[in-house]
């Protein structure tokens, strides 16, 4: 990779911006969107890797009117190297356990991140395209979501991806980072981006609220604590103020009228009852017992195989041998994995996977804050969305696996790079305006 990439073609960054928002706009709203949005950007980061190499080797400067990408640096090469980590001891451990080869099938995809992300960094990406995929793919998840819990008749809104809980998830994180554009288009005093991101985000709440999702507000306090590092400025405090207090009024009638909103409500209260239940009566029945036993299990077990942990069919069989002996409850033995993505990957891919796996957020998430308080809004803005993805789903992982859904490692890999890239644009940006 030059340190120096020499300029797009004008319809190469067309296209990654297009399918950047095509991407956010079916995520949630379509089933298996997550694929045709990530294969269309795959095609794409092929396409720029191969124009940008011919350009490099001839020393064009690329199509009239193109503009070159920021500097490749030392951290784009580490995200880089990070991602082919995971992918290199997943696949690693899933040879030598012997594993079917479905397990393969997540960590592939942080191998096909990476042309993403390198075609990504070689273009510039239209920030108000994505936003528009952003709010207008929120409004599609609402639907979906009114719709299954209105008229269809789940208890939970799911949408199209494996269950609520997910739905919920990355529901709220795309909220949060439209709640983000908004408060950008405030000081921006772009109102009509302003109105039309709070409602992304207003719909983006719904959804969360509608799947009854309790993880969801794990994540609450860091982003919460993220939005007021990067928003807090004496000039700033005015129109977000006023958009604050219009979320939040909108944010108390749904709320207050959505039968969903007393699920949650019912949820919540449930799992401190479950809690209880398991520590006082040691019940692993229940949905907070069985995680609680998942895990304990899986610790007894992590210290007999460290490096490369056990695989699949080796542990199921372990299972069967701590139920016999009564160390754990015969419950555990029903679960498809250990409600913990941290302890799941430490299980399977031992000390080796979760290292790397841990390497990745950790970097990710300190990249991002590094500019936290750059002197530009913009860049700011982007470094927040950027660090509440690794910090949102760190939080989701304690009481799910989930990066162990296809449509949770694609929205986690995409979301990465499409941030990133433009916090990066951004960057450079504002220094050729200095």
């Amino acid at each position: 990779m030059p340190t120096h990439p020499a300029a797009p073609p004008v319809w190469l960054s067309t296209w990654m911006s297009a399918s950047a928002a095509l991407f956010f706009l079916l995520m949630l709203s379509a089933p298996s969107g997550y694929s045709v949005g990530g294969g269309v950007l795959l095609l794409g980061g092929l396409a720029a890797w191969w124009t940008g190499r011919r350009a490099n080797a001839t020393h064009q400067a690329g199509t009239p009117g193109g503009q070159s990408p920021a500097p490749w640096t030392v951290e784009d090469s580490t995200l880089c190297a990070l991602l082919l980590a995971v992918f290199a001891i997943n696949t690693l451990a899933v040879l030598w356990h012997g594993d079917s080869g479905k397990y393969l099938d997540q960590g592939v995809r942080y191998l096909l991140a990476l042309p993403i992300l390198i075609g990504l960094r070689r273009v510039r990406l239209r920030l108000d395209w994505l936003a528009a995929g952003l709010a207008l793919g929120l409004f599609a998840t609402a639907g979906i979501a009114a719709w299954q819990t209105r008229w269809v008749g789940l208890v939970r809104a799911e949408g199209f991806v494996t269950s609520a809980i997910p739905f919920g998830d990355m529901a709220l994180t795309m909220a949060f980072w439209c709640l983000m554009g908004a408060a950008l288009a405030a000081i921006q005093r772009r109102w009509t981006w302003t109105a039309l991101l709070l409602a992304g985000a207003l719909a983006g709440t719904y959804a969360m609220i509608a799947s009854a999702s309790r993880g969801s507000l794990v994540a609450l306090p860091i982003l919460t604590a993220l939005a007021a590092i990067a928003l807090l400025r004496r000039a700033h405090l005015r129109p977000l103020l006023t958009g604050a207090a219009i979320l939040a009024a909108a944010t108390t009638l749904v709320l207050a009228t959505l039968p969903a909103s007393q699920i949650a409500e019912n949820r919540y209260a449930a799992a401190l009852n479950e809690w209880q239940a398991y520590s006082q009566q040691g019940d692993a029945t229940n949905n907070v017992g069985s995680r609680l036993e998942a895990w304990k299990a899986a610790l007894i077990s992590i210290p007999e195989q460290p490096l490369l942990g056990w695989g699949h069919a080796q542990y199921r069989d372990h299972l069967q041998e701590l139920i016999a002996a009564e160390r754990i409850a015969p419950f555990v033995g029903t679960l498809s994995n250990t409600h913990n993505q941290f302890i799941e990957i430490w299980l399977h891919q031992g000390s080796l996977g979760l290292i790397a796996f841990l390497a990745l957020l950790i970097a990710s998430f300190w990249y991002f804050c590094r500019r936290l308080r750059a002197p530009e809004p913009v860049v700011r803005v982007l470094a927040c969305c950027g660090a509440a993805l690794p910090s949102a789903f760190a939080a989701f992982g304690l009481t799910q696996v989930i990066l162990g859904r296809n449509n949770g490692v694609m929205f986690f890999l995409v979301s990465l790079a499409v941030l990133w890239a433009a916090m990066r644009q951004a960057e450079q940006d504002a220094a050729a305006g200095d």
